[in-house]
């Protein structure tokens, strides 16, 4: 298939002329049709980001074109273009899906600006698209599992939520599944086909998270080459998710809290004003009540994002959904690692269902990718478990607690090492996927003699 970027469509010919030769000038790449019928083979045939229409046309007019466009195409943008007489039609095609409308003759400058803007909008959601299909294909099961009464209300919950476009804080230790919760609200709100964007505050450095969340102009600072849009005006339209809010800086606490009151911000070394139609979730594994009484975070930034609170208890206390979330983890890395592993059995998911499980969901689900990552025959064994897990408190005696604490501390020191390895010895990028703090990660490696490169 030909890649082409833009597509004129004009019954003026000799405008069409003009416009194709200035748009070639300026270094893109466009096909022309005399007709809406021709554009409409030519988007067939072609790869298209975005369209120039003229409204008024004989036989299909620029509006019945828009429509044609939105109901098979719907990612292509389109921009129309429209006599003085006629500004009322084009602002009812705008309400029916086009970018926007110039008033013809258009001036050139202004209408390559506007096909720039479009092309960026039309990348992003393909972009988006990609992205979705990678997860949906490559990423573990992200759905809520669960039946039990905690976990249904918890559904119940989020399909409420998802009806309002309220700020909602999730609270919760780490690793219950905070995120996994987000998703379930956007998935049933009215965003769900919009962009679900994601901010991990405690893998951002202050330096960082600035240019992520507001993106930045070129030269803003060293190495920014191109502009680059940030977490904010991607997420236009569907839902931002900040977790571990409670990690921002009082610094960066205020510049979010001016973007939540107007809903605009500017790009880092930027002067634009950018508008941003976004809902927000936040959660965090600290006591944010306390942290106000601290002074380490903004009341006022608390009462803007803890409109509705929705609390995720730990695991144990619903160990009841322990065999469910084995079975989904069992399933997904199975289907990773393309082996066949078999259920496990009534004597294993008894062990699982009396452990603590301190690093919740998290740590079950990557005890279980260990399991299935290191087993050979098909059949998970008493003899694969982690210590931790096998320890039979009642044979234990005086020494129970002791011999409780060791063995935990020794799965903790394992469990972070493996992280570690896994994501190259990058501090940021293993507390990330802990979903602790980076200098909560740094005390834990020095409490352990962990060495790193």
């Amino acid at each position: 298939m030909i890649k082409n970027d833009l597509l004129l469509v004009d019954d003026d010919e000799k405008l069409l002329e003009v416009y194709k030769k200035i748009f070639e000038l300026s270094g893109f790449s466009i096909l022309a049709a005399n007709s809406s019928d021709m554009a409409l083979k030519l988007i067939r045939e072609h790869s298209i980001s975005v369209v120039i229409a003229d409204i008024i046309m004989p036989k299909m007019n620029g509006m019945e074109l828009l429509n044609a466009i939105k109901k098979d195409w719907p990612d292509i943008e389109v921009i129309m273009l429209t006599a003085e007489g006629s500004i009322s039609g084009a602002v009812e095609a705008v309400k029916e899906g086009a970018y926007t409308y110039l008033i013809k003759p258009a001036d050139i400058e202004e209408l390559i600006s506007e096909v720039k803007k479009a092309q960026e909008l039309f990348d992003v959601k393909k972009e988006n698209s990609k992205l979705k299909q990678r997860i949906e294909y490559f990423q573990p099961s992200r759905s809520f599992i669960g039946e039990s009464a905690v976990a249904s209300e918890l559904k119940r919950k989020a399909k409420l939520i998802g009806n309002s476009d309220s700020a909602v804080l999730i609270t919760g230790e780490s690793g219950t599944g905070k995120e996994v919760l987000a998703h379930l609200i956007h998935d049933n709100s009215n965003r769900k086909d919009m962009p679900f964007v994601s901010v991990n505050c405690a893998a951002l450095n202050e330096n960082l998270i600035e240019s992520e969340i507001f993106g930045s102009e070129r030269g803003a600072y060293t190495g920014a080459e191109k502009r680059r849009k940030g977490r904010f005006e991607i997420a236009d339209g569907g839902t931002i998710f900040f977790d571990e809010i409670g990690e921002l800086s009082i610094n960066m606490q205020v510049k979010l809290l001016r973007v939540l009151q107007e809903k605009t911000f500017e790009r880092v070394g930027g002067t634009e004003t950018i508008a941003s139609d976004f809902r927000l979730i936040t959660a965090t594994n600290r006591d944010l009540k306390k942290a106000v009484e601290a002074g380490t975070f903004r009341l006022d930034l608390y009462y803007r994002i803890n409109i509705i609170p929705v609390v995720i208890p730990p695991l144990r206390d619903r160990s009841e959904d322990i065999p469910m979330l084995c079975d989904q983890f069992l399933k997904d890395y199975s289907a990773e690692t393309n082996k066949r592993i078999e259920p496990l059995d009534k004597k294993i998911m008894d062990i699982l269902k009396k452990y603590s499980w301190p690093g919740n969901v998290r740590e079950l689900r990557n005890i279980v990718e260990r399991l299935v990552v290191m087993n050979t025959s098909g059949v998970i064994a008493m003899d694969d478990l982690p210590l931790e897990l096998t320890v039979d408190i009642g044979d234990i005696g005086v020494d129970t607690d002791e011999n409780l604490k060791h063995a935990t501390k020794e799965f903790e020191k394992d469990y972070i090492t493996e992280i570690m390895r896994r994501n190259g010895w990058n501090v940021t990028k293993a507390a990330a996927e802990m979903g602790i703090a980076r200098k909560n990660l740094y005390k834990k490696l020095n409490d352990y003699g962990i060495k790193f490169r």
